[in-house]
């Protein structure tokens, strides 16, 4: 079972991800597109199931067009207000 922090990250991730995509407006299939994973990947990450590596944080960060580094404080944001 994984820990509660890691839990937290993964859901983190997914509300941010899920938002981001929001505002730009496209469809799980379009992100997955622009960051070269596939679409389940997507659903799998805005679900919490699984958290992205390195690089695919980066692909997805350009695919949403933000900055890694702002994508990161985003998520690391989300976690400690889910914590506190």
């Amino acid at each position: 079972m994984p820990s509660v922090s890691d839990l937290n990250f993964r859901q983190a991730v997914a509300a941010e991800v899920k938002a981001l995509r929001g505002l730009i407006g496209i469809s799980q299939e379009e992100l997955a597109y622009r960051a070269g994973v596939h679409r389940t990947y997507i659903a799998r990450l805005e679900v919490a199931s699984t958290q992205p590596s390195l690089s695919v944080t980066f692909q997805l960060a350009k695919a949403l067009a933000v900055e890694p580094e702002d994508l990161v404080k985003a998520v690391r944001l989300r976690v400690a207000r889910s914590t506190s």
